[in-house]
């Protein structure tokens, strides 16, 4: 499948991550870390967007979630007046005090499921690869936020969007085994 939204997702030193979105081939990069829990905020939001439907009376229904880096922070928002389409923003702030800094690195539109699929597909292998533990240690902060990021993909795959693997790559896979020990 040939998804319009591309999310990528590594960590780089303890405590901080490289991040890109790329939407319809418009792409920001983003360099974060620890301060703040950027990737329980954005799962959060997405958890939001399908299971507090504003949208259906009539309201808008919008995200806004914000990640730190050591040099700058971003404003992301989503949003949709449908449940369809999602609209996403990214403002970047040079000052994090400073609103007026702040330059739109990202203005796109696209389907609401292409969205969560891309975000998704990035987590579940960044995940398996790396392995919970590990991104714990790595991370040094907050664990990684395993209830949204199943909600999503349990939501994916009751759409009929997913496909599951029978093996268990990567790290993951080990941990899960200690388990059922």
């Amino acid at each position: 499948m040939n998804n319009p939204v591309t999310f990528k997702y590594n960590l780089s030193n303890p405590g901080s991550a490289r991040c890109m979105l790329d939407i319809n081939g418009n792409a920001v990069d983003f360099s974060i870390s620890n301060t703040s829990s950027p990737i329980t905020d954005l799962l959060r939001g997405m958890v939001s967007m399908i299971f507090e439907p504003s949208h259906i009376w009539g309201e808008e229904n919008v995200q806004v979630i914000e990640w730190y880096g050591e040099e700058k922070s971003y404003k992301w928002i989503f949003s949709t007046g449908n449940g369809e389409v999602t609209h996403i923003k990214i403002v970047e702030y040079s000052d994090i005090f400073d609103s007026s800094t702040g330059v739109t690195r990202l203005n796109e539109v696209c389907s609401s499921i292409d969205f969560y699929a891309g975000i998704v597909a990035e987590l579940d292998r960044f995940i398996k690869e790396t392995g919970l533990l590990n991104y714990e240690q790595h991370w040094q902060n907050d664990e990684f936020p395993l209830t949204y990021f199943l909600i999503l993909k349990k939501f994916l795959v009751e759409k009929g969007l997913w496909t599951g693997t029978s093996n268990k790559p990567g790290i993951l896979g080990n941990e899960m085994d200690i388990l059922f020990l």
